[in-house]
Formats: C-alpha cells, sequence, structure tokens
C-alpha cells in the first residue's frame, strides 16, 4: 500500500491538528508503516479512503486509534537513571524539607502535601519509579513525621491505551526486568499469573488522567516537580512556548522542571533558568520579582 506525499501532507496536517505533533517528511515511512492498518480497516484498502473516513469525522473510534498509533511509548523503569538519581539525592530532602515547614506553619492554606506530575507517563514505568523511590525516601525518614499522604503523583498522557495500561499497573518479565532490580521488583510488585502486579502502597499514590498537552492544562493546578521526559521533541516551537509557559505557571518558585536528555529551552522561553546536577539538567522558575512601591 503506497503513500503519496499529498497523502502523506494531509495526515501529518490532522495528526498536528488531534496531539500537536509536528512530523517531518522524513518521517515518511512512519506514518506509513503506523497507520497502513488503519487504512485497511477505515479506509478499504487505501490511505486516501483513511483521509475521506477522517473527512467525515463520523467515528470517534478512529481518532483515538490514530493517537495511539502515531504517539511513540518507549519507556522503562527507571529510564536514564541519572534524572531519578537527582530526583533522589537532590529533590526529594528538599521536597520533605517544604512538607515539614508546611507542616509547622499555622497559617498554610496549602497544606502539607507536594504534588509531582508525570507528564507524558506512558504505561506507567515512569510515575511507578517516582512512586518507589518516595516510598523508599518515607520508610528511610518516616520518623521524622513524613509519610506516604503527604506526596501526590498525576499521571498524565493521551493515549487512553497506554493508560489503561498503567492504570491496571501490571507487567510482563521483559517490561519488569528493563531497568528494575530485583530487589525492586520483590519489593514493589507481586506475581499475577505470568504476570507482575505493582504494589497497592505504590498504585495509591498515583493519579492517572487523559491531557492533551497542546491544550490548556492550568486546571490541573499547581505542581512542586513537573516531569517531562521525550515528548517535547516531537512539538514545533509554537507548541513548545504554549507549554514552558504553562509550566511555569504551574510551579512555585522553588518547583523543578525535568526535560529528557535531548530537549531544551534554547531560544523557548525566558522564564526558567538551569541549573546542573551532576548528569541532569534541571529547570528553575525565575523568582517572581518583587515590586517595591513608594511610600507617600
Amino acid at each position: 500500500m503506497e503513500l503519496s506525499m499529498q497523502e502523506f501532507q494531509e495526515l501529518s496536517k490532522f495528526i498536528y491538528k488531534l496531539c500537536g505533533l509536528d512530523i517531518k517528511e522524513e518521517k515518511h515511512y512512519l506514518v506509513k508503516q503506523r497507520l497502513s492498518h488503519l487504512a485497511l480497516s477505515f479506509g478499504s484498502g487505501s490511505f486516501q479512503g483513511l483521509i475521506d473516513k477522517i473527512r467525515t469525522g463520523s467515528d470517534t473510534r478512529l481518532r483515538d486509534q490514530i493517537i495511539e498509533a502515531i504517539t511513540t511509548n518507549e519507556t522503562f523503569f527507571f529510564r536514564d537513571v541519572h534524572p531519578f538519581d537527582t530526583f533522589r539525592d537532590l529533590i526529594l530532602p528538599r521536597l520533605g524539607e517544604i512538607i515539614r515547614q508546611r507542616k509547622a506553619s499555622p497559617h498554610q492554606r496549602k497544606g502539607a502535601k507536594v504534588n509531582i506530575w508525570s507528564a507524558a507517563s506512558s504505561t506507567g514505568q515512569e510515575p511507578y519509579t517516582l512512586a518507589m523511590l518516595i516510598h523508599e525516601y518515607v520508610t528511610a525518614n518516616g520518623h521524622r513525621g513524613i509519610t506516604l499522604q503527604d506526596f501526590g503523583i498525576l499521571a498524565t498522557d493521551i493515549s487512553t491505551g497506554v493508560l489503561s495500561k498503567a492504570i491496571a499497573g501490571k507487567y510482563t518479565d521483559m517490561e519488569i526486568s528493563r531497568g528494575l532490580s530485583p530487589e525492586r521488583r520483590d519489593r514493589h510488585f507481586r506475581k499475577d499469573g505470568n504476570m507482575w502486579a505493582v504494589s497497592e502502597a505504590l498504585e495509591s499514590m498515583v493519579d492517572f488522567r487523559r491531557v492533551n498537552l497542546t491544550e490548556p492544562f492550568t486546571m490541573l493546578g499547581g505542581f512542586d516537580v513537573i516531569f517531562c521526559r521525550n515528548i517535547l521533541i516531537y512539538f514545533d516551537d509554537d507548541t513548545k512556548r504554549r507549554i514552558f509557559l504553562q509550566f511555569h505557571q504551574a510551579l512555585p518558585d522553588t518547583g523543578y522542571l525535568m526535560l529528557g536528555a535531548c530537549e531544551n529551552m534554547n531560544m523557548l522561553s525566558d522564564k526558567f533558568e538551569s541549573s546542573r546536577h551532576k548528569d541532569t539538567i534541571l529547570y528553575l522558575p525565575k523568582k517572581t520579582p518583587v515590586v517595591a512601591f513608594a511610600q507617600k
């Protein structure tokens, strides 16, 4: 089944409108490969038939299946290692101090809980990795008045398919072995038939929701830490600028934003400053300027 350049351009425009992915011409093969089965099932065996079906807008399932097919969902536990080392060694102790300060303050309206957002969380390995590290931190620091209930993790993705798998929290032997030590596997998962199921303690820490990052998301509220790794590389610069602006609005002056190794803010946002911790680049919201008023 051939995909003409005109058909590719029409499909790429629809994909951009649907989920913000900016697919260049060199990815022609990718669109052909990932949408060919939909052209067979929805387009009577041709990409033009698929395009005609899209234009009618009569089948909402088709939109979801295009998102499922075209988005990249490569992920595994403790992916790249060093971002999670930084979370464990630098960020978690600071979050613990924030929690203690909030609990000690009688005027704290926000409450003690710190909120962490795993954007583009795919099948759940990233948010469950964060939950494991938090669980281990609380186990070691519970005597200091910190509990699991002091942490909240929101995990989001545009794909309902990967979210369903993440919510189920069940992984194959191969998925478990990618990045997860046997010790952590046995501590945080239980065998369920031929799958590994995440523990109830970790499951209770993570809230999963469908979110399209190309649409406004400020209604999600504020976060102390945002992980948005290995997804922005697929967006164009205007979309990235809008996302960075909303990230800045969602983070306090003490917050942290972590991007993927191939992602940065060069020429896209002046609202963050970068800070290196070993192999990890963190983005910190620039301090809100204090406006001085002249006394009369």
